[in-house]
């Protein structure tokens, strides 16, 4: 009895805790002139919520290397996770892959009532982090594997209705001239619903994704351009939001090598008149 009532105490104060905090998403992206680049994604817990989770047997960090930092008088515990990848294609494959990390909540949500689950079932709906890796938050921008498992009733039309992508498209491009080159990021949220939920999605989750570009940015809709970087901070990711920056780079080796190409030459012609006289 006194077993069943600490679950049931716990899963309560999960809750709770749950409502008040969030998950906070932090995209770093880094775009090279060589069309190279990387991907670093931070997820942060807030730590209350993370402590529950670990008393009633579930730590979606176990194994990981975790960090704690303070956002407005919150403490979180987070892990980062950087890819480093070989084109802007890869990189493009890669973001349209990451996901909202709702497993955990939903895998708290699913155990709502204590007393019909006789508080036994609570640890095990809301542990298991091995059977999926619910924090390998960047891919190669390889396919997924759904394969569902065949004592669970869920269906591939259950997994295609509920789409936790958090973006829709993503387009990262250079365009190069002889004395300049062009980079450009855009992309678009896939917006979520609160539809079916009992917790709102902008009161859980905080996006904010960084674009560092190869040089000066020169227009963006970010909420802060700092040289050659630019952030979103992303407050309602329920709305279809694009987000776009682009920079121009001067190809400086080129315009050197012009330069000194017409000095040779105009040395080597007024050489060869002097010589001719």
């Amino acid at each position: 009895m006194k077993k069943k009532i600490t679950a049931i105490t716990l899963f309560i104060v999960m809750l709770l805790s749950l409502f008040t905090g969030c998950v906070q998403n932090d995209i770093d992206i880094k775009m090279n002139k060589n069309e190279t680049g990387s991907i670093s994604a931070t997820i942060g817990i807030e730590k209350s919520f993370y402590e529950n989770l670990k008393q009633i047997g579930s730590d979606p960090f176990e194994g990981k290397t975790i960090t704690e930092y303070t956002y407005e008088d919150s403490t979180y515990v987070s892990y980062t996770e950087v890819k480093e990848y070989d084109s802007y294609e890869e990189m493009e494959n890669a973001l349209l892959e990451m996901t909202y990390e709702t497993d955990i909540i939903e895998d708290a949500q699913s155990s709502k009532d204590p007393e019909q689950n006789n508080g036994s079932e609570i640890e095990e709906k809301v542990s298991d982090p091995s059977s999926e890796d619910v924090f390998d938050i960047i891919t190669d921008g390889k396919d997924i594997d759904t394969t569902i498992d065949s004592e669970n009733d869920s269906t591939v039309s259950d997994l295609e209705e509920k789409d936790n992508h958090i973006f829709s498209s993503v387009n990262i491009e250079k365009n190069s001239g002889i004395f300049y080159s062009s980079y450009s990021f855009n992309a678009i949220m896939n917006s979520q619903s609160n539809e079916g939920l009992d917790y709102d999605l902008n009161e859980t989750f905080k996006i904010t994704l960084t674009v560092e570009m190869p040089d000066k940015i020169t227009q963006s809709n970010g909420s802060k351009i700092d040289g050659n970087k630019v952030t979103f901070n992303i407050a309602d990711i329920t709305a279809n939001q694009e987000l776009s920056a682009t920079c121009e780079s001067n190809n400086t080796a080129i315009v050197i090598g012009v330069v000194v190409g017409l000095v040779i030459v105009l040395v080597g012609l007024a050489c060869l008149v002097k010589f001719k006289k």
